[in-house]
């Protein structure tokens, strides 16, 4: 039997995490010479050394504090956002007719500018509460629930579909005796997808005011004060939140649904 070898074997042999690794390090490197050579210190893009000085600089309990009330409000929306969208999945399939309805909703949540919806949600908001950011997080990811949602609840299989219904089985008993379960795995794509969404959703509704903190808030401050090192490690921060966001409810995608896992090993030929 023939052996793999070359780029292919050379893959193979490699951890996990090894393309991860070195892509961070890839990005490390094109950053520091995109500093160093076009904007020197104290430029607009600082060196990923001056980012993390100011990390320190700042503080951690600074950053947690704000982070947490970010957070906060991201999973509020997040929550909210895809309970409107597994109701709208939920209500298409058990009415048909109202399909073109939902889907203009969904479209128009999608299309919407946040940029236009967030002062208008800040200015009916009650002073000092959070519904601005809680309201653009959830707006963040109904559309794309909304798609997972209807794909998922739609990819049962039919012949079990068919045998509810020829034991007299109404579309309620077939959505939750057969279509959740084989929706599953896409709702819980969908979810995945939502979390940095809800995430960033929250922060920008930060970032219109009425509150007095949060992420956004700390954003607002560095633009201010022209701390551009201070702007990058806030947003590589929200960036960082919001993937560790993704990855724990992949995690959970995988426990919950080990069944859906492509991951079939073959022998080597």
């Amino acid at each position: 039997m023939a052996s793999t070898t070359g780029p292919a074997r050379v893959r193979r042999d490699l951890p996990p995490w090894a393309g991860g690794a070195i892509g961070i390090t890839a990005v490390l490197v094109a950053w520091s010479l995109v500093s160093t050579l076009f904007f020197g210190s104290g430029g607009i893009v600082p060196a990923p050394w001056a980012v993390l000085e100011q990390l320190g600089a700042t503080g951690f309990s600074t950053y947690w504090g704000n982070l947490s009330v970010t957070t906060a409000s991201a999973a509020q929306g997040w929550l909210w956002g895809n309970l409107v969208a597994l109701a709208i999945a939920v209500v298409v399939l058990l009415v048909p007719p109202l399909e073109g309805a939902a889907n203009q909703v969904a479209v128009i949540s999608y299309c919407i500018p946040m940029t236009a919806i967030g002062p208008i949600v800040l200015i009916v908001s009650p002073p000092g509460s959070r519904t601005t950011s809680v309201f653009l997080a959830s707006m963040s990811v109904v559309f794309t629930s909304v798609v997972g949602c209807l794909l998922g609840l739609r990819a049962a299989d039919r012949t079990a579909l068919d045998v509810v219904q020829a034991y007299g089985g109404s579309r309620w008993t077939a959505l939750v005796k057969v279509r959740l379960t084989a929706a599953l795995p896409n709702v819980l794509a969908a979810l995945k997808l939502a979390a940095p969404a809800a995430f960033l959703g929250a922060v920008l509704g930060e970032y219109f005011g009425g509150v007095d903190s949060g992420l956004g808030i700390m954003v607002v401050a560095a633009q201010t004060n022209l701390q551009y090192a201070q702007i990058w490690a806030l947003a590589l921060l929200s960036g960082a939140v919001a993937g560790a966001g993704y990855l724990l409810i992949g995690l959970l995608a995988r426990l919950l649904t080990p069944w859906s896992s492509t991951g079939v090993r073959t022998g080597e030929l």
